[in-house]
């Protein structure tokens, strides 16, 4: 018998698979880019979930609010062509539309459908909202976490990538590719300060903004993948503002160190 997760995948495939377009490359690289980025996230979401030694239930929850936090991407890119919520729509809230539209309420109690949806539209938001319970505050955290585990991975394959004159602009929000840091970009990192989409120009801002997730982790289990998979380290030295890359260097170590 199927459990809960594994019906929401086959239903995820059926339904990301529907994007796809015959002869669409472009199309069909960033619609299954999203798609092996979420079930990667349903993973990250699982396994952080039986580290802190939740419940069964709590736990296929979580890998369940991975599999669908990213929903709205396919839509947003088959209608915008692009990632960027600030050209298009915020796509954690076009992801709960989407939900939605497909009435995927009838596979879910009302306490959990609130829960996936409250999550969904926290996970991309710079912080979490204030009012929220503490049952679904903690889905959020794990989804936050989760996402950026894996976001890590992505985009440092992508910039090493570029090294070799290889691009895929819907993952450069349009930023420019400059040997430039954003002043504000860097004053934040610095303060250790979430940094805004909408004070990024460059794609440099881009990798700072990602090294500055290390201020927004909330748990030890994803403190741990960051030191040990060194990604972290990569995209810092992929930033090409050596005098500025070194400081930023400096100030991730000595805090990641600082925090367990």
């Amino acid at each position: 018998m199927q459990t809960s997760l594994e019906k929401e995948k086959e239903f995820f495939v059926d339904y990301t698979d529907s994007f796809l377009e015959k002869e669409n490359t472009t199309l069909n690289e960033n619609i299954n880019l999203k798609k092996t980025h979420s079930l990667r996230v349903t993973q990250h979401a699982l396994k952080l979930a039986k580290s802190l030694k939740l419940d069964a239930h709590a736990v296929e929850l979580s890998a369940i609010i991975g599999l669908f936090h990213d929903i709205g991407r396919f839509t947003q890119y088959r209608d915008y062509h692009t990632f960027s919520d600030k050209d298009s729509v915020y796509h954690g809230d076009l992801g709960i539309k989407v939900l939605k539209d497909l009435q995927k309420s009838h596979a879910f109690s009302a306490t959990e459908w609130d829960v996936i949806l409250t999550a969904i539209h926290n996970h991309g938001l710079p912080k979490i909202e204030s009012n929220l319970s503490d049952e679904t505050l903690l889905f959020s955290k794990i989804i936050r976490d989760a996402d950026k585990m894996d976001i890590f991975y992505i985009v440092d394959a992508y910039y090493k990538s570029m090294l070799k004159g290889k691009r895929n602009v819907a993952l450069e929000l349009g930023l420019e590719n400059e040997d430039k840091l954003s002043p504000s970009v860097f004053d934040s990192f610095m303060n250790e300060e979430i940094i805004l989409k909408s004070d990024m120009q460059f794609i440099n801002d881009f990798k700072v903004l990602q090294a500055a997730w290390i201020f927004d982790l909330n748990f030890e289990y994803t403190k741990n993948y960051i030191k040990e998979t060194e990604y972290l380290q990569s995209i810092i030295a992929q930033i090409t503002v050596p005098d500025k890359r070194e400081i930023i260097k400096e100030k991730a170590e000595n805090y990641l160190a600082s925090t367990g």
